[in-house]
C-alpha cells in the first residue's frame, strides 16, 4: 500500500425503456454503450463528451459537466473510470443544481474527485505546498453546498481517503458511491475511504465532470432506495 499522498501534498439514462429494467441485484444501466441518449450537457461544447468501443469519452475541453435527466436521491451508484494522460483532472458532482451559477464552471453538489496520481507529483514539482488534498478519493462540498466530512478531513468540508486505493493511468479503477439521507460514502476499488454527512443537498442531479483532460468512463450503473422525505431546502431546483 503506497504512502498517503497530501496534496497541499451517472448518467443514468432514465430515457430507454429498454434500460429501465433492472438487473437480478436491482441495479439499472446508466449507458447504452452506443450512444448518450438520456444525457445533458450542461456547459461543454458539443464534442466534449462521445462514444466510441463502448465507453462514454470526455475531452476534458471545456471545463463543466454532463448530468442525467433526473432527480436522485437515496442511491448506489457504480462505475468506472481511467484517465487518458498523466495528471488528468476529472470528477462526479453528487446531488446536484442542474447547471452552474453564471460564470462559474461547476455546479453546487458534493464532489467526488477523480485524480491521476501524476497530478500530485506535478504539483509538488512546482514548489506548492502540499496537504490540502489527495489523489485517492476526496469527497468534498462546492459553490455552496455543505457537508461535515468523515475523518481524516481538513476541518471544514473536505473528506480525506483512510487508504491510498486508486491506480494511476491508463488502469481502470472502480467507485461505488452511496448517497442515502444525506450521507455519502465512496469505495475506491473494494473498500470505503471517504464520504461525509449532514449533505445538503441531499437530493439532485448526478454529474460527470469535463476539468482539462480525457477521460474514459464506463459500467455506469445505479440502484435507487426508498426516499427519506427531504425537506423542501434540502433539494436541489429541476431543471426549467
Amino acid at each position: 500500500m503506497r504512502p498517503t499522498r497530501w496534496i497541499a501534498a451517472a448518467l443514468l439514462l432514465p430515457a430507454c425503456p429498454a434500460l429501465r429494467a433492472a438487473d437480478a441485484d436491482g441495479f439499472v444501466s446508466l449507458f447504452n454503450g452506443r450512444d448518450l441518449s438520456g444525457w445533458v450537457n450542461i456547459n461543454t461544447a458539443p464534442d466534449t463528451w462521445s462514444v466510441s468501443n463502448g465507453v462514454i469519452h470526455c475531452t476534458g475541453t471545456p471545463t463543466g459537466a454532463m448530468r442525467t435527466e433526473k432527480h436522485y436521491e437515496n442511491f448506489i451508484l457504480e462505475l468506472e473510470w481511467r484517465h487518458l494522460k498523466p495528471a488528468g483532472n476529472s470528477g462526479l458532482f453528487i446531488w446536484s443544481s442542474p447547471a452552474p451559477a453564471p460564470k462559474v464552471p461547476y455546479c453546487k453538489s458534493i464532489e467526488v474527485q477523480i485524480l491521476d496520481h501524476q497530478f500530485f507529483t506535478n504539483y509538488v514539482a512546482t514548489g506548492k505546498k502540499p496537504g490540502w488534498f489527495t489523489t485517492d478519493g476526496d469527497v468534498f462540498a462546492i459553490h455552496g453546498a455543505t457537508m461535515k466530512p468523515f475523518e481524516p478531513n481538513d476541518g471544514k468540508m473536505r473528506s480525506f481517503p483512510r487508504e491510498n486505493r486508486t491506480k494511476g493511468t491508463p488502469e481502470w479503477n472502480h467507485y461505488r458511491i452511496t448517497g442515502s439521507n444525506g450521507v455519502i460514502t465512496l469505495a475506491v476499488n473494494g473498500a470505503v475511504v471517504s464520504g461525509g454527512s449532514n449533505c445538503v443537498w441531499r437530493k439532485g442531479y448526478l454529474c460527470l465532470e469535463s476539468e482539462g483532460s480525457p477521460i474514459e468512463f464506463r459500467n455506469l450503473r445505479v440502484k435507487e432506495m426508498p426516499s427519506t422525505n427531504p425537506k423542501p431546502d434540502e433539494i436541489a431546483p429541476l431543471a426549467e
